[in-house]
């Protein structure tokens, strides 16, 4: 009975051993490319799909800037090679959303103007890819949606499932920005509306967009200065029209928390 206890308990090593090193194989046998953390966050899990979505508004841009970049990082797995490698990039529709067009909202990724930086140089593992977007007139009313995806070309197989896509949405309107997240909602300033976000702005003179929102983090008792000084300004808003306190574009009646 011990002997066969023995040989299920070997079976059984051997068998997870196996499904690891299949695992193992599986992402380190060939090259391989999928999208990442920047550098420094890499081997912190928590980080692992922390830019899968990016907004991005031309809100606070002069009229003049027709386009800007977003960057994302993308890593090759298993290993350098002695040669630069191309990875290629496409465009997956959304069902039951507003897709951005290429050429209207953005460059396409076949366009030469980008494609030839998709690519990850000789002895390196790592590479920021552009995505230029365009300033169409149509952004004043809508926010498009743009999602990509690696595709397997010569040099290249697909990486981890989950880490092969990335999404934009792009608009020329106030919108939440990606540092708005839900602790700085649940700790700091509440649900994000875009009337407390004009309201923040003109109170404070300040964009309060992401740059904004990580230097209030970086900086020690600035985010607790703002806000003091935003609740303040809101009671003296709601205090100078009595019985009619600011409410947003849900119905709902601005607080901070």
């Amino acid at each position: 009975m011990r002997k066969l206890f023995y040989l299920v308990l070997l079976i059984a090593v051997a068998a997870v051993s196996s499904c690891k090193q299949d695992q193992y194989y599986l992402f380190n046998d060939i090259g391989r490319v999928q999208f990442g953390p920047e550098p420094n966050r890499i081997y912190t899990t928590s980080y692992d799909l922390v830019d899968t979505l990016k907004p991005y508004t031309f809100y606070y841009k002069d009229a003049t800037v027709l386009q800007d970049t977003i960057y994302f990082d993308i890593y090759a797995i298993g290993g350098t090679t002695k040669t630069d490698r191309a990875f290629t990039l496409e465009q997956e529709q959304i069902p039951n959303a507003v897709n951005a067009v290429a050429g209207t909202h953005y460059v396409a990724f076949n366009d030469p103007k980008v494609s030839k930086f998709y690519v990850i140089k000789a002895g390196t593992v790592h590479t920021r890819v552009p995505v230029i977007v365009l300033r169409d007139a149509s952004l004043k009313t809508n926010t498009p949606k743009l999602k990509f995806k690696i595709t397997a070309n010569a040099d290249f197989q697909l990486g981890e499932q989950n880490k092969l896509w990335r999404k934009i949405e792009v608009t020329d309107r106030l919108s939440q920005p990606a540092q708005w997240t839900a602790s700085f909602t649940q700790y700091y300033f509440g649900k994000y509306s875009v009337v407390k976000h004009s309201f923040l702005i003109n109170s404070s003179g300040e964009k309060w967009d992401n740059d904004f929102i990580n230097n209030l983090y970086a900086v020690g008792g600035l985010l607790s200065y703002y806000q003091i000084t935003m609740k303040t300004a809101l009671i003296n808003y709601n205090n100078a029209h009595p019985g009619a306190p600011l409410v947003d574009e849900f119905g709902e009646v601005v607080v901070f928390p």
